[in-house]
């Protein structure tokens, strides 16, 4: 079907990011029903702060509402427990932490400093989120307590690492 130049605005912005979407559900473990699931809440999300004059764009509005479906549908995968980084994952035992080499031993410390964590230094350092946008995720008050949040799980990965000998003594 061809696009017109009268298309309604969202249902053109519908059209250009739900297939990437989708996409990028699949290859984390969703299916096509997940995705539309997550992708209709962003969109509903991005539409109620467009009504209410609360939608600042610092990026393409198609940018906007893909970063606001990845956030709904990691949230959805950590409420019903199917990412998966957690499935099939034990962590190493701490006398074989020195065989399993510094990036098994980083794993099993962010998997051991709590989902939380590990959501939130994923969110940071892999993603690429702001403070803005971990506070907003996250639930935090404000981009202060986000980076607090963030000091405090590195702080949980530095003493899980120190707890598990990997430090030369």
């Amino acid at each position: 079907m061809m696009t017109s130049q009268t298309e309604d605005p969202i249902v053109r912005l519908y059209r250009e990011s739900f297939p990437d979407f989708a996409r990028l559900v699949r290859k984390r473990g969703g299916n096509l029903e997940q995705a539309k699931d997550c992708f209709h809440d962003a969109l509903l999300i991005f539409m109620e702060k467009e009504r209410t004059g609360k939608l600042q764009l610092n990026v393409s509005a198609r940018a906007y509402l893909l970063g606001i479906a990845r956030i709904c549908w990691l949230r959805k995968a950590k409420r019903e427990s199917f990412l998966p980084l957690a499935e099939g994952y034990e962590p190493a035992a701490p006398e074989d932490a020195d065989e399993e080499g510094p990036e098994r031993q980083l794993l099993d410390a962010l998997i051991a400093s709590g989902r939380k964590c590990l959501d939130l230094l994923q969110a940071f350092y892999y993603q690429g989120f702001s403070l803005d946008e971990l506070a907003s995720r996250f639930g935090f008050n404000g981009k202060r307590s986000a980076a607090v949040q963030k000091h405090k799980c590195l702080g949980k990965v530095r003493e899980e690492i120190k707890t598990r000998h990997s430090y030369a003594h």
